[in-house]
């Protein structure tokens, strides 16, 4: 070897072998520690301290390449086409050469074939001074043990990420594979835990980025997560809380602790770790006496942070997570007062949840109580970006319940911020009327609206369309200037064809006559309507 990992690089090898351990057969694994005891690697060479490079004498010499960080990109040469004994064989060699870091070639093969003895349930971790080696709890362990032991062996794993959170996903490996024999139902549970460990690691390595590059972090680190995260909400829908046995629900408080004590922080987080404990409180919630226990919880964390008033504290979160436990019993009410604790700004995701739920379930009588709450916030910060939430309800309900006005009002009291959804909406609902009523009050042109809607309304219903022109023909006239009477004239040539569609073309010719007598001084417009054959 012409260069060995350093000893804070020795987590390298233990994501290997959680990589190999997870997809690489039992069988491959077995003939590559053969061709390693009969020495057949010749070379392994570590390149960028993530790259593991060997040769391999088989029928020929096979070239090896091992990327720890990224597994799914490891190649050789050999005719196999997937993870070879060839790569076993080079891992063995390589933990041959870094024995202090990794433990011996031969405790790596007993782990990954099992032949180890199985720890006791409770299994305690044992510590080499050196090595830093071990011993995996086994399924009757706890969820504390098995927290401790991810802590001891990858709660440094964030230190390898630098500009993304690729170097987490062998560690996400590794520790699913853990797991890979055991009941589903609990592996679910051990599955969704080992998620959080992860995410919370790439909560630390966000911390140690400088404030400049943050940003850019951010959004790398957020989209590496999204399929972790995904996985981690389908797992939460897979649930039976009702079925479950009473190591499943230790699990099941394990996991709802974790994602609790991350949303408790005040501080900039990457996640949105309320989200991911609510989101695990709603499913485990169809247990009634798991919610009220846990409501009970919140209630005396509440109590605990009036008299501590503790600045660290996220009470907003602990004010939005009782509200949801009352949603979830169905005591709307409660709900809303606790809601009305928290920051509205930190809350509101939770709240349009909630109304959302109610209005697809038709509970009309809770559902105007949170769209009042709804409004009196959104009201008072009204701006493009806050209202689209709100009105994309208003719109359902308006939809639902067409004889309730509450809807509409509230879709025209946030206007001019509400135009775009307003507008869609009338035009969808066949409003016509009350959709060119909304274009003349904003000033937009028909040549502004998207040329199908126009047709439709002027084939559909084209009297509605008159007073737009009108409109129009004025604001054009009044710019004072040859291409604004130009524009004028066109306008005035589609309204003769609806007042001709209408057969009123005596109101047309006294309203062209009024035109020309009113504008008779602007010499240039006089000439447009000639051009134009307006007036002959």
């Amino acid at each position: 070897m012409n260069k060995a990992l350093t000893r804070n690089d020795g987590q390298l090898l233990k994501l290997l072998e959680g990589n190999i351990r997870e997809h690489m057969q039992q069988v491959i694994v077995e003939r590559g520690w053969e061709y390693f005891r009969k020495g057949n690697v010749r070379k392994v060479e570590v390149h960028d301290q993530h790259l593991l490079t060997g040769v391999v004498a088989g029928s020929e010499l096979y070239a090896v390449s091992i990327d720890v960080m990224d597994y799914a990109y490891s190649r050789c040469t050999c005719p196999y086409g997937g993870f070879c004994k060839h790569m076993a064989a080079v891992f063995f060699a390589f933990c041959d050469h870094n024995q202090a870091l990794h433990g011996t070639p031969e405790s790596a093969y007993r782990r990954l074939t099992g032949l180890q003895p199985e720890p006791a349930p409770r299994a305690a971790v044992v510590v080499e001074q050196r090595g830093k080696t071990a011993s995996t709890p086994g399924v009757d362990a706890s969820p504390a043990d098995w927290q401790a032991w991810m802590e001891q062996e990858y709660g440094d794993s964030w230190r390898v990420c630098r500009h993304s959170l690729h170097s987490l996903q062998p560690v996400l490996s590794a520790l699913k594979g853990t797991s890979k024999d055991w009941d589903k139902k609990k592996q679910r549970l051990h599955w969704m835990n080992v998620i959080l460990f992860v995410l919370d690691q790439a909560e630390q390595a966000i911390k140690a980025v400088d404030s400049f590059s943050r940003y850019y972090h951010e959004m790398s680190f957020v989209r590496m997560a999204e399929p972790w995260l995904e996985h981690y909400y389908t797992l939460v829908l897979e649930l039976a809380p009702a079925e479950m046995l009473e190591d499943e629900r230790d699990w099941a408080d394990a996991v709802v602790g974790y994602a609790y004590n991350r949303a408790l922080r005040k501080e900039q987080q990457l996640f949105d770790w309320p989200y991911i404990y609510l989101a695990l409180c709603g499913k485990m919630s169809e247990n009634r006496d798991w919610q009220q226990r846990e409501l009970a919880s919140m209630l005396a964390s509440a109590g605990e942070q009036t008299e501590t008033a503790d600045e660290q504290i996220n009470d907003t979160f602990i004010h939005t997570a009782i509200a949801m436990m009352y949603f979830f019993d169905g005591q709307d009410k409660e709900a809303l007062a606790h809601f009305g604790e928290t920051d509205f700004r930190g809350s509101q995701k939770m709240v349009y949840t909630c109304a959302a739920q109610r209005l697809e379930e038709g509970d009309w009588e809770p559902f105007e109580a949170w769209m009042t709450y709804l409004y009196k916030h959104i009201y008072a910060i009204r701006s493009g970006r806050t209202v689209g939430p709100f009105l994309t309800l208003c719109r359902r309900a308006d939809t639902d319940q067409p004889e309730n006005l509450k809807w509409t009002s509230y879709m025209t009291s946030l206007l001019p911020h509400s135009y775009s959804e307003l507008t869609d909406h009338w035009f969808a609902q066949k409003k016509y009327e009350e959709w060119a009523e909304l274009q003349m009050l904003i000033g937009a042109l028909p040549d502004d609206l998207p040329i199908q809607d126009v047709r439709e309304v002027s084939k559909v219903n084209p009297r509605v369309m008159m007073p737009l022109y009108h409109q129009a023909i004025d604001s054009w006239i009044s710019s004072r200037n040859r291409q604004g009477y130009r524009m004028a004239v066109k306008q005035l040539k589609k309204l003769e064809r609806i007042y001709k569609a209408e057969k009123e073309m005596d109101r047309w010719q006294v309203y062209i006559t009024g035109i020309g007598r009113k504008y008779q001084r602007l010499r240039a417009f006089q000439e447009e309507l000639w051009k134009g054959k307006i007036v002959t």
